[in-house]
């Protein structure tokens, strides 16, 4: 979403790294390799950024370093953006590490209580081969960090698929409704 509010995924990976170590100076070379971009994008990006005031840099031992600038006008705006979708971004693959230890998931999103939805008939809903044993302290421990018991349906593949040629009312349901995604190698969430 922010790649296409922004018009780069370049400048949207500096903006979020930058605004969420405020208090920390990167090199070029050391930014390129957070971010997981080419240098010569990285380098453009910072210069876009300084151009326009969101970044400062300073020269230190013939290496320039950059950091974000607290002093722009929409810092502070900027801020609470990157640090939200950060922080979701973070715990929703902290989420699906956890899942995956359960067995081969393909499909999981978040409803219910993650989404402020309580009409939801699930909080968590998986498309998998998974150990059912080895699910129920994952879940258990999601429990206990949210501070609310979470209802979770399992499907395996292919009942999902049986119950999608059906048009399934409980699978219709749950795709349906308002969700976060945080694993799809089905393609899912592209056919909604």
């Amino acid at each position: 979403m922010l790649e296409q509010l922004f018009g780069s995924r370049t400048r949207v990976k500096v903006l979020a790294l930058l605004l969420n170590n405020p208090t920390r100076s990167y090199f070029v070379r050391e930014i390129t390799r957070k971010v997981d971009e080419q240098i010569n994008s990285v380098r453009r990006e910072l210069a876009n950024l300084k151009a326009i005031g969101l970044v400062k840099s300073r020269a230190k031992k013939g290496k320039i370093f950059y950091q974000a600038n607290p002093k722009a006008e929409i810092y502070t705006d900027l801020k609470k953006i990157f640090g939200k979708v950060h922080q979701e971004t973070v715990y929703e693959n902290k989420i699906a590490d956890k899942l995956k230890t359960a067995g081969v998931i393909q499909f999981a999103s978040l409803h219910g209580y993650f989404v402020e939805d309580s009409s939801s008939p699930v909080d968590l809903f998986i498309i998998g081969t998974v150990d059912k044993v080895k699910m129920r302290p994952v879940v258990k421990e999601l429990s206990s960090e949210v501070g609310h018991e979470i209802n979770y349906t399992i499907m395996s593949p292919e009942e999902y698929q049986e119950r999608r040629d059906l048009f399934d009312r409980f699978l219709t349901e749950i795709l349906s409704s308002t969700k976060i995604v945080v694993v799809d190698y089905l393609g899912i969430s592209k056919e909604e």
